[in-house]
């Protein structure tokens, strides 16, 4: 193997400045700048090198450390030697958390048509709840219906929390319409975690006639941002009542989290940026405004103020 492979690798098991002194962050340390170094990589001509190393490696650490690199080397670069590599080997590792380790990097990977998913179909099914959890997670973006299959076994027999939320992040990604019964009755989850992650993947795999559903969650569920996101998605003019009364909810009484999508936006953006596509002709609509620049000004949010004063023209009309 290269020598610069090798020396990545020993950097990445590198202990010799640890831990680190108090008040000093690991980001400062030998092996957090090597996992960030690989993590980066995207010469796929270091795959054979690795697959090689990895099969005659007797040592665990340094092995996992190049499951890492080459994960990240198909992540980059879309390789499907390498992620098929890394499939082959969760029923050749013996030890439970470098499975969970493989299936945890195979989570990112796309998994086109044609791949062999029996060894994760397998792991799903292990008695170790780290591989099985992780093996689920492994399920996604897989295109080959094995997977959904898999996957609807699981949220259909398991009482298992966590097992539940992984089997409907995953099916988001690897999922069909046929999926979307078995999410729907999950939508009743005691647990919150359960019907969000269930009610997010009807989100990516539902149509226009899930506008009603989404609806109703917005009026009476337990992921009201999630159904403002499928109101908005399928929704029209129609749905104007639905999103100012949950603007209203929203401003009842003082919010105690700020609670954003990844995208930094809250649902009260949200649903003014749909809302004010639908100003003209609708004073409702201005009435709201009105409501929020005014007596419900003091319960925004800094980022919903300036969106008010930055959109403000389209109200003032």
């Amino acid at each position: 193997m290269d020598q610069y492979l090798t020396e990545l690798i020993d950097r990445m098991n590198d202990t010799s400045d640890w831990p680190p002194p108090p008040g000093v962050s690991s980001s400062t340390t030998i092996s957090w700048a090597a996992l960030r170094e690989a993590e980066k990589l995207n010469n796929t001509a270091h795959i054979p090198q690795l697959i090689t190393f990895i099969n005659t490696e007797k040592d665990a650490r340094r092995r996992k450390s190049a499951y890492f690199t080459l994960a990240h080397i198909a992540e980059n670069t879309d390789n499907r030697e390498a992620m098929e590599f890394l499939i082959s080997r969760v029923t050749k590792e013996k030890d439970k958390y470098i499975q969970s380790n493989i299936l945890d990097h195979l989570a990112d990977l796309e998994k086109p048509a044609g791949t062999d998913l029996t060894p994760l179909v397998q792991a799903v099914k292990s008695s170790s709840w780290q591989v099985s959890q992780s093996a689920i997670k492994a399920l996604s973006r897989s295109a080959e219906k094995t997977a959904e299959e898999a996957l609807l076994e699981v949220i259909s027999t398991s009482k298992n929390e966590y097992a539940l939320i992984y089997a409907n992040i995953a099916l988001a990604t690897s999922g069909s319409p046929a999926s979307l019964p078995y999410l729907v009755k999950l939508l009743e989850h005691k647990k919150q975690d359960v019907s969000g992650t269930a009610l997010s993947a009807i989100l990516k795999l539902g149509d226009a006639s899930y506008l009603d559903l989404f609806r109703e969650q917005l009026e009476n569920g337990k992921n009201k941002f999630t159904a403002l996101h499928g109101v908005i998605k399928y929704g029209d003019e129609k749905v104007v009542p639905d999103l100012i009364r949950r603007v209203k909810q929203l401003v009842a009484k003082q919010r105690a989290i700020e609670a954003i999508s990844t995208d930094g936006k809250t649902e009260i953006i949200f649903a003014l940026e749909f809302l004010v596509q639908h100003v003209a002709g609708n004073p409702e609509i201005k009435k709201l405004y009105e409501l929020l620049t005014g007596k419900k000004n003091a319960l925004l949010w800094d980022r919903e103020k300036n969106w008010l004063q930055t959109f403000r023209h389209h109200f003032i009309v």
